[in-house]
């Protein structure tokens, strides 16, 4: 897992700041319902987290990392939905709705599917930070064109919370993509030149080659003729005096 800058855990505050004055300015507001969206959103940031993990430090795909995670899901949500949402549908005759439009049932668990891939893919090439607050700007941008658009209530205090909450966001992408370039200009910057840049149309720069190749040359003659006159040297001495 990624260790964010000073100015990501900024935004990220920011982000979460704003949505708490979005919740505040709630025209229904529900204390019950804060706290189960808040105890939902930390199951999710620790799925996401663990996906993370998965994609990234185990080098595993987004299909892997979908069987190992969808189990423990149903494990959770498996207990709830036999004692709580499977009677009432029951009492409610909720299941034959499913035998009138089973295609629009399966289009459903289809489209859950794909979400569930395409999450873990973005995973993958992003973060669980970046999946997560992706997730919170569509939300403040859907409500807000539904203000604007199609005559949805919304508070002012609820209006200055997603508004705010985009604009963090705004911040956020700018953080990313400027931590993302520093790398490389690092990079390019250590690099050592010891030799200077010649453009490929400059016929100075072929010269300079070529000279530089006769001094190699001549500096490798010069160490043979050396070499040579050392070992003639060595032949002429007297045998005495080389054994000596």
């Amino acid at each position: 897992v990624e260790r964010p800058s000073n100015r990501v855990i900024r935004c990220v505050l920011g982000l979460s700041v704003c949505t708490c004055i979005a919740s505040a300015g709630e025209v229904n507001f529900s204390l019950i319902g804060v706290l189960f969206m808040t105890m939902a959103s930390c199951s999710d940031a620790l799925r996401l987290v663990i996906a993370q993990k998965l994609l990234k430090n185990q080098k595993m795909g987004s299909f892997e990392a979908l069987v190992y995670t969808a189990p423990a899901c149903l494990f959770f949500m498996a207990p709830v939905a036999l004692f709580k949402e499977i009677p009432a549908a029951r009492k409610a005759g909720s299941f034959a709705l499913v035998s009138e439009v089973p295609l629009l049932f399966f289009a459903s668990a289809f489209s859950g599917f794909v979400v569930n891939v395409a999450s873990f893919l973005l995973v993958k090439r992003t973060s669980s930070v970046s999946l997560k607050l992706i997730t919170m700007a569509r939300n403040g941008g859907l409500v807000l064109a539904s203000a604007l658009f199609f005559g949805e209530t919304i508070t002012a205090l609820e209006g200055i919370g997603y508004a705010g909450l985009l604009l963090f966001f705004a911040l956020y992408t700018v953080a990313k993509n400027q931590e993302a370039a520093a790398p490389k200009e690092h990079v390019s910057s250590a690099v050592p030149t010891d030799t200077e840049a010649v453009p490929l149309n400059d016929p100075s720069g072929f010269d300079r080659c070529d000279s530089m190749t006769d001094t190699s040359s001549e500096m490798g003659r010069d160490s043979m003729e050396k070499a040579r006159g050392s070992r003639d040297v060595a032949e002429r001495q007297p045998r005495g005096s080389r054994e000596a």
